[in-house]
């Protein structure tokens, strides 16, 4: 049984990544999501545009809080599906996106950021 409040915390690669992805969409009724990968130097691009497809699947997701601190092989490609599901996930009400010490530039932060004028956000917090 899961409640729907779920969190995730370990080390994770590209290719693992598709098996954590494959157990996020089983969790159909989460609501809350922190999801922390700080640090991670073995995920990239193509890990992200996984994961945020996975939780695009999520229909009931209301907060989101993504932690990629320290992910250096993260760039502008990954910050742009980032911001993307944002705006299409449209149950999101209360997203933290932590990008600090990734390779998305400040145009990428600012494209992030631009995700909140989307829509009404209880909370809206981008760290870069």
């Amino acid at each position: 049984y899961l409640d729907s409040y779920h969190e995730v915390y370990y080390s994770i690669t590209d290719r693992t990544m598709k098996s954590m992805c494959t157990m996020l969409r089983s969790l159909l009724t989460v609501s809350h999501l922190d999801l922390s990968l700080y640090g991670n130097d073995e995920i990239t691009d193509v890990g992200v545009i996984d994961l945020m497809d996975a939780i695009q699947s999520l229909q009931h997701l209301s907060r989101l809080n993504l932690n990629l601190f320290g992910c250096g092989k993260v760039t502008d490609i990954g910050g742009e599906k980032v911001g993307d599901i944002v705006r299409a996930r449209t149950s999101l009400l209360d997203v933290e996106v932590d990008v600090r010490g990734t390779r998305i530039s400040q145009g990428g932060v600012a494209n992030l950021e631009s995700a909140k004028d989307t829509r009404q956000f209880q909370k809206f917090e981008v760290k870069a």
